[in-house]
Order: structure tokens, then sequence, then C-alpha cells
């Protein structure tokens, strides 16, 4: 791809994740509890309030995932055609690791990064002795609610944090009551001994349908159009027909939202697709030398 530097200031992308499902996103457990992270958010009367929110690292990660998956998929790189090192998968899903001493940055590396795999270079990376700040510029995600109004500009007067909160509870059923019972017994006379075990309640705290996130990506210092395009693609993978998920639990049926306020980037998705697909040998390269 091209390397050319757009400007410095960009236009900053405002969207709005609507909750269609109950969100979580996870602060640890109490007991069975799985708690909902919050923030603290001083408020004009100089109280402090515990907000949700969805963390920027965890935005972040989701388009970065994306583009891991988009390159595997594309370019058809799975076992036994490909078998990938703990460090190249760690270089492309989380943005890889320090694992030389050093002070001296490969200016030439880091060149060939930015013409081979940009999305390297827009997300961040590091390898050998350098890390490498990306581009992107990712805000949290920030509940619409009466606590964040000053936040928001524009914002409606809406309702409190607290209106948005809820708990979903579940079960962990014991199969003894089931008729994989006959299974446990066969095993039970065999091993013999016998395990006990108990029904199970837990719930987790969530946003409620309902609820909308507002959030900010923007491309700093140093981007460049190739950078816009990988960024571009991501949007894309990220939210196909306008939906995505947010935060945790979503293989549970947690965290679907309606996403408004991204531009059509299709183009760029297509622009991206092709440019993997011309450079697959490079790429590959690119990424063994870049963990070895």
């Amino acid at each position: 791809m091209t390397t050319t530097i757009i400007p410095a200031q960009q236009e900053t992308i405002n969207y709005t994740a609507t909750l269609l499902s109950p969100f979580h996103h996870g602060a640890g457990n109490s007991g069975n509890t799985a708690l909902l992270r919050t923030q603290d958010v001083a408020q004009p009367d100089g109280t402090v309030a515990q907000v949700p929110f969805l963390s920027a690292a965890s935005i972040r990660h989701a388009l970065r995932d994306r583009i891991a998956w988009h390159l595997v998929s594309t370019l058809d790189l799975r076992p036994p055609a490909v078998v990938w090192s703990k460090l190249g998968v760690d270089l492309l899903w989380t943005g890889g690791s320090v694992t030389s001493t050093g002070a001296e940055v490969d200016l030439g590396m880091a060149r060939r990064v930015e013409e081979v795999f940009p999305a390297l270079a827009l997300f961040g990376y590091s390898a050998h002795s350098d890390i490498v700040s990306g581009t992107l510029r990712a805000s949290d995600a920030i509940l619409v609610c009466r606590e964040n109004q000053w936040r928001i500009p524009g914002a409606p007067d809406t309702k409190p944090a607290a209106a948005w909160r809820g708990e979903e509870f579940g079960t962990r059923h014991d199969v003894a009551s089931t008729p994989v019972a006959t299974l446990l017994e066969q095993a039970d006379t065999l091993l013999g001994s016998t395990v006990k075990t108990t029904q199970m309640i837990f719930d987790t705290q969530v946003l409620i349908a309902g609820a909308s996130l507002s959030g900010q990506l923007a491309l700093q210092h140093g981007a460049t159009a190739a950078h816009r395009t990988v960024l571009g693609a991501a949007l894309a993978l990220w939210a196909p027909g306008g939906e995505a998920l947010l935060g945790a639990k979503t293989a549970q049926g947690y965290g679907r939202a309606a996403i408004a306020g991204l531009p059509d980037t299709s183009a760029d998705l297509a622009a991206w697709t092709a440019h993997i697909a011309d450079r697959r040998d490079d790429i590959l390269q690119l990424v063994e030398d870049l963990t070895r």
C-alpha cells in the first residue's frame, strides 16, 4: 500500500451503540455474582458517581481481532498449510511482545511494516526490542445517562445510570436429575467412587437493553492513507449491517448493539482485502521476521 501521510488532525468518528440485549463488561466476581465494570465520574455538585462503561482497550481489541481473523480467513492461513507460532499469534491478536533487549529502533523494519501490513502500525505492536505506538485513538464508550451528560456534547437530559442497570440470573444445572445420570452411574461403578455435585445459581450485573453508549475513534499524528483504509476495513468487519457485539459473554447472547454514526467503509474493506491477497507471501515473511 502507498504510504501517504494524511493531515494530523482527523475528523473524529462519533458513534453511539444502542444495546439490543443486556451488556456485561466484567470487573471480577463477588461470590456467584459477575460484577459490572464502572468508572468514577465527578459531578458538577462535587460528588463522585460510579458509572458503567466499555473500555477503549476492549474496543481496540475487537477491531484488531476482526482484522486478524479476516487475514486468516482471506488467505486461508490454517493448518496444515500454515502453522503459527505463539509469538506470531500474539503479534496479530494482541500486539506482540518485547523479546530482546536493546535501544536501537529498526527503522527499516518499521518502513516494511508500513508497506506490507500497516494494520500493525495502526494498532501498535511490539517486536524484538521495539515498542511501536499505533496511530488509532479510541475513547471509552460511556453510558448516555444523567451523570455523563456534561461529558457528551448535545446529550439530552436523560435517566440516571442506575435506571439502566439490571441483573441477569442463570442456573448451572446438576445433570444427576436427567438421563445423563445413567452415564454417571456407570462411571462411578468403574471408578469405585461417587462424586456429588449440586445445582448452582449465578447472576450477572448488566446494562439493560435500550441503554446507549457513546464513543469516539480517530487517527492521530503520523497516520497514513493506509492506516485509514485498515481502520475502515476494521469498522466494516466490526459492525456488519450496523450491528456489533460488545463487552463480555457475547457467546451467551450478551452485548448485541446497533451502531450509529459510522461511515460507509465497504470500499476500504474491499481495498484491504485485495492488498493482503496480493501481498500474501510478504505478510507471512514479515510476521516470521518480527517473531523470530
